[in-house]
């Protein structure tokens, strides 16, 4: 059966057809026999009833079942020609059946000698399969084995080169070396005449230093001599500078007793000067206690602070063009 269904499934469309004919050929077989099987029926049935029926109505009755029986016998003659015509086109399709029958036990030892053929294919192909993945693997690892000897062979290349470029530097150097050493013997043949003519002109330069020294040695004790001749006379002139002073004071002090008349009025007359140079000569009440840093001159810190802020760049005492950089000292000075 599964064989059947197999060729079931693999027949063309008018097999199929064919296959159909023949399942409708048996149903309206099955249908013939049932309409046979009426038909007896209603004979029986009309025999039994002919007796009895002498009236009207069993004669239309029986008009009625002769002409059902008549249209029975009508389709029961035309179920006949169909099942004529449908039974040679079953021995037909069954001689089609058998032929295919035939041909698919042909097709399935075909199969089968093709299946035993793909099987020796696959083996044979499974064995050169193998059989090229070892000559794969042997081929690279011949690959590989030349790769490193391609590179062995770059690298021996290479230290050939190395080495001939380092016998050319050699050679190149050996020649430089030479041509150094000859110049050498040249320069050392050189500054030995140098050296003989340099010893003379130390000689001479020695005698000459002989005579400079002597030179320099009467030059310095006359200038040793001047200047304590000009130390004594600078000595001198301090001396009478200071004398200048102590007789100034003394006569500024004689002047002094002689407009206040007393040493009192003399002592508190010094004191106000003092305090006035003490004092800002700007606003004469604050103390001193910054000084410009280019001048020198000191003032208060408040004075100086507000002409720093007005942008009065002038020094109060010298009314010169001066940056005003204030700033604080703890010691007040004197202005000069």
């Amino acid at each position: 059966m599964k064989l059947l269904l197999d060729v079931y499934k693999g027949a063309a469309k008018d097999l199929r057809d064919k296959v159909e004919l023949l399942a409708s050929e048996k149903a309206l077989k099955e249908e013939i026999d049932s309409i046979k099987t009426r038909v007896e029926g209603l004979e029986q049935e009309l025999e039994k009833h002919k007796g009895a029926m002498a009236d009207e109505e069993a004669i239309r009755r029986l008009k009625m079942a002769e002409e059902t029986i008549e249209n029975l016998q009508k389709n029961l003659a035309a179920t006949k020609q169909e099942e004529a015509a449908l039974l040679a086109e079953m021995e037909f399709t069954g001689q089609e059946y058998e032929e295919m029958q035939e041909q698919n036990v042909r097709l399935l030892q075909q199969l089968r000698e093709k299946d035993d053929a793909n099987l020796k294919l696959m083996s044979e192909r499974i064995k050169s399969n193998q059989i090229q993945k070892q000559i794969r693997e042997e081929k690279d690892v011949l690959a590989d084995h030349v790769t490193s000897l391609n590179g062995y062979r770059e690298a021996q290349c290479q230290l050939v080169k190395k080495q001939e470029e380092r016998e050319r530097a050699l050679q190149n150097a050996v020649t430089a070396m030479e041509k150094e050493l000859n110049l050498r013997q040249q320069t050392m043949d050189l500054h030995k005449r140098k050296a003989v003519e340099s010893a003379q002109n130390a000689q001479d330069l020695k005698i000459r230093l002989d005579a400079l020294q002597q030179q320099l040695q009467e030059a310095q004790d006359g200038l040793n001599e001047k200047t304590r001749c000009v130390e004594e006379e600078a000595f001198r002139a301090k001396r009478v500078q200071e004398e200048c002073v102590s007789l100034k004071r003394k006569l500024e002090k004689q002047k002094k007793i002689d407009l206040y008349g007393a040493a009192d009025e003399v002592l508190l007359e010094e004191v106000r000067q003092y305090k006035a140079r003490l004092t800002c000569p700007c606003c004469n009440t604050r103390k001193k206690d910054a000084i410009l840093t280019k001048c020198f001159h000191v003032f208060c810190y408040e004075c100086l602070k507000t002409r720093y802020d007005t942008r009065q760049r002038k020094c109060p005492n010298l009314s010169a063009t001066r940056p005003l950089v204030p700033t604080t000292s703890t010691k007040c000075t004197y202005d000069r």
